[in-house]
């Protein structure tokens, strides 16, 4: 079939990829290493705590717009659940609590208002919003994205404790980073779209269940009945080079061909497909790989004996926790009440014990919330997924680093949430590739005619 495309990989790039080539009447062949699709987002069952649980952790926007379209598309909007409005509950460790809400304004006044309004806890002033405003206005692009975040908070004269309230925790869940490293320029990009842009894109959207039956399942499905295919244990091992294009891409099952390869997988291992092919041309063909960083994320699962009576989602300040989310609703049994705590940029704890994680945990439940593991609440089992390459480090030197979708190679093309597309390396930013990487071998396919 001419209007054939193969697919590397099967995360939610990949899946995005073969959502829009049947949309554009592409068949789509999705070539999958693993036995199941969805990469980092995905559920699966732990045999050794008798559960399902996801694979990490992930909060949606309204402002997810692509990924809105996504759901709509392989017929799980059903499985998720829009807030009405923004609200978060930050917690100290003294104890102390904002139950955080968006007020009924034009953007951003929807937002920054109600920190002024507790400015007892956030610290927050009005001098600070007029100074943000403006000076932002006096920064190029170009020079955002020379900046940390921290360069670009103070530049904008946002105190230390804001910094600390509002501006890290939305670092660590937006960017994986500290602001101290973090790239201004994507988190910039991500928040002017999420809480500047209007209340409507300011809310969350949380799941009513787990990852897999919000994306992997209906999107399969989605696929496979359109004509798509799916090869499951299938590693790609290298690509053939004739003729100035990709002639076929070799597996640990056999050769498959079609006019347009698009390339989901992360950089680390697209170098390694790069380098087994062998040809010059390929392996220049997209270059820097080897220079990308990555940070890690640990999703620490509680399975507690009664529930916590407290509004969700918790930020911590102060803690080397910053976010706590009960699991979906569906998945709590009658016997336990499961929680996931998140430490995004975790290189600290990556390679810490289950006892010595559980213990921090332990400590700082206590502080925050006043749970005590051996009276208030018991922990009958626990279960640590530490995804030690889980993004890029999203620093200002790597924005120059992520390639775009196109290759010097005229019908190979990359997607990911590693590559360009001007946002942070989120589930956003996987979907939105899948979609420009299809839109180019459309526009590539239009010229060959």
């Amino acid at each position: 079939m001419d209007r054939d495309v193969i697919i590397i990989g099967g995360g939610l790039a990949g899946l995005s990829a073969a959502v829009q080539a049947i949309q554009h009447g592409f068949r789509p062949i999705i070539l999958e290493k693993n036995k199941h699709l969805g990469g980092r987002v995905r559920s699966f069952y732990a045999p050794d705590i008798g559960r399902e649980i996801d694979n990490g952790q992930h909060v949606l926007s309204a402002a997810y717009e692509d990924t809105i379209r996504f759901i709509e598309t392989i017929g799980s909007e059903d499985q998720i659940i829009y807030q009405k409005k923004f609200q978060a509950n930050f917690s100290k460790k003294d104890g102390t609590k904002l139950l955080f809400r968006s007020f009924p304004l034009p953007a951003p006044f929807h937002f920054f208002l109600p920190l002024f309004l507790k400015k007892k806890f956030t610290g927050a002033r009005f001098s600070e919003l007029l100074h943000f405003i403006w000076r932002n206005s006096r920064l190029s692009s170009e020079e955002l994205k020379r900046m940390t975040i921290q360069e670009w908070l103070v530049y904008t004269g946002q105190s230390a404790k804001i910094q600390k309230l509002l501006w890290q925790p939305l670092a660590y869940s937006i960017l994986n980073a500290p602001v101290e490293k973090g790239s201004a320029f994507l988190l910039k990009q991500a928040v002017s779209k999420s809480f500047f842009h209007s209340r409507q894109n300011a809310r969350l959207v949380l799941p009513k269940s787990w990852l897999g039956e919000i994306f992997i399942i209906p999107a399969e499905k989605f696929i496979k009945t359109q004509g798509g295919e799916v090869h499951y244990l299938t590693t790609t091992e290298k690509i053939r080079f004739k003729g100035g294009r990709t002639q076929e891409v070799v597996t640990s099952k056999g050769e498959f061909n079609a006019p347009w390869i698009i390339s989901t997988v992360p950089p680390f291992a697209l170098q390694a497909i790069l380098e087994n092919s062998g040809d010059v041309v390929i392996r220049n063909s997209i270059t820097g790989l080897d220079k990308f960083e990555y940070n890690p994320i640990m999703t620490i699962n509680i399975f507690l004996d009664r529930s916590i009576e407290v509004d969700f989602p918790i930020a911590f300040i102060d803690s080397p926790l910053q976010w706590m989310f009960p699991h979906p609703h569906k998945a709590t049994s009658q016997t336990d009440y499961g929680y996931a705590l998140v430490i995004s940029g975790a290189n600290l704890w990556a390679d810490k014990s289950g006892e010595e994680i559980i213990e921090m945990v332990s400590g700082e439940l206590l502080n925050h919330l006043g749970i005590r593991f051996d009276s208030t609440h018991r922990l009958l089992k626990y279960k640590i997924i530490k995804e030690k390459r889980a993004t890029i480090a999203q620093t200002p030197s790597s924005i120059s680093q992520r390639p775009g979708t196109k290759t010097a190679i005229p019908n190979l093309f990359l997607a990911g949430d590693w590559i360009e597309t001007g946002l942070p390396a989120t589930i956003e930013g996987a979907i939105v590739s899948g979609r420009l990487a299809m839109e180019s071998i459309i526009r590539q396919e239009v010229k060959t005619i």
